[in-house]
């Protein structure tokens, strides 16, 4: 059945907000559609629920697709689209809505305009709540009330419409490839650019036609990608930018990149000289301002007050005193007290607890410390935590709640120096008096900040790098001592973050390096450090088979993260299951594919990813496991025969467990972390970036395989040396919380006097390592001085607004 429209529907257990997309498509006054539902690997239940009481209405104008597991958003518009003949398309997500006349106006223009190859209308963001009965809506905000039409120019910088907006013709989507299914995120944007390589988009103006709903405080399924996985959609973006700078340097050459890189680097000097002068115009037109309103102010009081009785205008001045005391705000108020009174035994634990998916290694790194902790006689914590519930049933001890932090590079940076004015004592913004109450409520009763390890010292992540700075300067303003344990700093750190992470480290008692790329980089940015292990590395597994179920007695783990760097998210995919392939040939051993970060009880996350790859490989005894809690995973990872992982975690258990490993880093970032931790182990050849993969891979494979009984041995020795200096690490952090004068009495991490037997010739040159590195870097930074300049600019316009 041909229909002129084809409106392709992907839903993944959204069944509330199904109903509510289906009905948008049934108001319309336009007819001539049909709809092909794509449930892209959720409950199938949810689906029957939404569609059982409208199948009337549909008849035979609906069709549907139920995928057995996630195929991703832009490979289930491509499934819907190809499953069904007609000559326009409309990307409908679930969550989403049309006004009834959307269909009827943007078929008509099409039709009027034969030159033009897709048409968007107004657009009104409703941000919304979800609630019991239905939904309440916070807020309606025009989406780019200014744009006048659509240009090519205008996406370079940043999606200027949505899906729901948007009718195309079938003949263009033919023409240009469908949806990129690499993409996790950001898949419209980048057939946006394509299409407008191409043809022209027209753009209706006038009333709203199409809502793009949003939900500012919901998790996990419920959630808006732009919003709950904002970090994804910058790192998306940066994946198609480099794509697209990439094929054009391979048919132009370096040249005009490295012109047109010289001249913003010019402009952008340019553009903070003229930030400079308007500011600093600005600043002298406010200040005279206010010494005229002072001075009229002191006049107008003089006045009136000689003309008062003398002992009235004394009275008065005391209740002016006491009212302006009274009227202080809470949030000062509040730092003064806290800061002065309320220390006690408890110690505050800081690290990614509680997060909407459960993260394997966060939560090992926290339960880590408590254990050694306690192990040395304290039992007072306080966790901070996302999901208080969760953590206090995880933890056994006291959690806390966690603020909500910023993640763009100028807001959290203009929020971290209110928060300082504000301990201080002087005057701030709006939102730093909340951050700092939350801490400084979960701080009460303790005398010491713990910081778990991690690596969220960076501005690649840098909503959590504010949450790390912020919380040590409220606890110094507490007089609370402050340890930092197990840290990886960087690679990426513009010159602000730098020197924030510094002058907030140079705050702490204690400061911990996990590798020695970041004691090299600390050292140079003049922090004192200690460079030691990851904190969870020798974390106490517990007994894993109730929670995993049937475990075969020998087996392989392998654990991969849905991040491919920059790899294509298919190739990426094609090469795990290849990896795992062979693996399977040389230990004819069953491999459990063991998720490191997903929802407890959900399909998502480590485990979406892990589906994709075992569909992929050839062998059939792939495992498929559920996400199990950080004792757990370390457990079963220990247990195993070999372990492949392109996460952190599940490698540092193996090394612990003296299990071979064969780490996979997928970016610069993981090349430090995980180069660092086998560098520490005396391991540090067995490392392999996804650049590396290919003919080799076998031999990569071959030589650890073969060699694990070698390799096993060399572990548990290095590993006796390692468990030696782990637990004087931990007597010295404990000594300082007991009130040690000396925490720097622990000799230096001992390196291997010889390396491991098994010895794997390393792929790449390092001139070839540091230029790759670099450009990684660069690249990290840009994205972060982009958002910088634009918050600059917004607050400029603002001020220029008010005056």
């Amino acid at each position: 059945m041909r229909s002129c429209v084809a409106v392709i529907i992907r839903t993944k257990n959204r069944g509330r907000l199904l109903g509510r997309a289906l009905d948008s498509v049934l108001n319309q006054t336009y007819t001539d559609w049909r709809v092909v539902l794509v449930n892209d690997g959720g409950d199938p239940a949810q689906v029957d629920e939404a569609l059982e009481p409208r199948r009337a209405q549909f008849g035979d104008r609906l069709m549907r697709l139920d995928n057995e597991a996630s195929l991703g958003m832009e490979a289930a518009s491509n499934l819907g689209i190809r499953a069904v003949d007609s000559e326009y398309i409309a990307v409908h997500d679930d969550d989403d809505e049309w006004d009834p006349d959307f269909l009827s106006t943007t078929v008509a223009y099409l039709d009027e305009h034969p030159d033009q190859g897709g048409v968007s209308v107004e657009t009104e963001i409703v941000f919304e709540r979800l609630t019991r009965v239905g939904r309440e809506v916070e807020e309606r905000v025009p989406l780019e009330p200014q744009m006048k039409e659509i240009t090519l120019v205008d996406l370079l910088h940043y999606n200027r419409f949505v899906p729901i907006s948007f009718l195309f013709r079938r003949s263009v989507y033919d023409e240009i490839g469908g949806f990129d299914e690499n993409l996790a995120v950001v898949g419209d944007w980048e057939f946006h650019l394509r299409f407008l390589v191409h043809h022209h988009i027209g753009l209706i103006k006038g009333r709203p036609l199409a809502f793009w709903n949003q939900r500012r405080s919901a998790r996990d399924t419920e959630a808006n990608s732009v919003i709950s996985a904002l970090d994804e959609h910058q790192l998306y973006s940066l994946k198609v930018r480099d794509r697209l700078v990439r094929e054009h340097a391979r048919e132009y050459g370096l040249g005009p990149l490295l012109y047109q890189r010289e001249l913003l680097a010019v402009e952008t000097n340019r553009i903070h000289h003229r930030m400079d002068d308007i500011a600093n115009t600005q600043n002298q037109s406010a200040d005279q301002i206010n010494r005229m309103v002072e001075d009229l102010d002191r006049l107008q009081r003089t006045v009136w007050s000689a003309s008062q009785p003398l002992l009235l205008r004394a009275a008065r001045s005391i209740r002016r005193r006491l009212a302006e005391r009274r009227s202080q705000p809470d949030n000062e108020r509040a730092v003064v007290s806290l800061s002065a009174t309320h220390q006690g035994p408890g110690i505050a634990i800081l690290g990614d607890i509680g997060q909407g998916q459960y993260h394997v290694g966060d939560e090992a790194m926290a339960h880590a410390a408590i254990d050694e902790l306690q192990k040395r006689g304290f039992d007072n914590f306080v966790v901070l935590s996302h999901d208080v519930e969760q953590t206090t049933e995880l933890f056994g001890h006291t959690a806390a709640p966690r603020p909500q932090v910023p993640w763009n590079a100028y807001e959290r940076h203009q929020i971290l120096q209110d928060i300082k004015d504000l301990l201080a004592g002087h005057a701030s913004s709006d939102k730093a008096p909340e951050i700092v109450r939350i801490f400084q409520e979960a701080f009460a009763g303790c005398h010491a900040l713990f910081l778990a390890g991690g690596g969220n010292l960076t501005s690649q992540y840098g909503g959590l790098l504010f949450e790390r700075l912020a919380a040590i300067h409220v606890a110094h303003a507490m007089g609370l001592k402050i340890l930092v344990s197990g840290q990886t700093v960087g690679p990426v750190l513009t010159e602000v973050d730098r020197t924030e992470v510094s002058e907030a480290l140079l705050l702490c008692d204690l400061v911990g390096s996990r590798e020695r790329h970041t004691h090299d980089l600390l050292s140079v940015m003049g922090v004192d450090s200690l460079q030691v292990l990851d904190d969870a590395t020798f974390l106490e597994g517990t007994d894993s088979t109730e929670s995993f179920g049937s475990v075969p007695g020998a087996y392989i783990v392998a654990t991969f993260a849905p991040g491919s760097g920059a790899m294509k998210r298919h190739d990426y995919h094609r090469h795990m299951a290849r990896l795992l392939d062979l693996v399977y040939e040389e230990m004819q051993l069953p491999i459990l594919l063991l998720p490191h970060v997903s929802t407890i009880g959900e399909t998502d996350g480590d485990q979406e990813c892990h589906q994709t790859i075992a569909r992929l490989a050839k062998t059939s005894e792939i495992i498929l496991m559920s996400q199990g809690t950080a004792t757990e995973t370390a457990a079963l990872t220990r247990g195993a025969e070999l372990v492949i992982s392109s996460r952190y975690h599940p490698i540092i258990f193996a090394l612990s467990g003296a299990v071979p490993v064969l780490p996979l880093a997928v970016d610069h970032y993981g090349e430090v972390r995980l180069g660092g931790a086998l560098e520490n182990w005396g391991v540090g050849t067995l490392l392999r970036s996804l650049r590396h993969l290919g003919d080799d891979d076998i031999a990569w494979i071959r030589a650890v395989a073969n060699g694990r009984a070698q390799l096993s041995d060399y572990l548990k020795q290095r590993g006796q040396e390692l468990l030696s200096f782990q637990n004087a690490w931990w007597d010295t952090v404990s000594g300082l919380l007991g009130g040690s004068p000396a925490p720097y009495a622990l000799s230096p991490l001992p390196m291997p006097v010889t390396e491991a037997p098994l010895l794997v010739e390393s792929p790449e040159h390092d001139i070839t390592f540091r230029l790759n590195a670099s450009n990684e870097i660069a690249i990290g930074l840009l994205a972060q001085h982009g958002d910088w300049l634009q918050g600059r600019l917004n607050e400029l316009e603002r001020q220029r607004r008010v005056h």
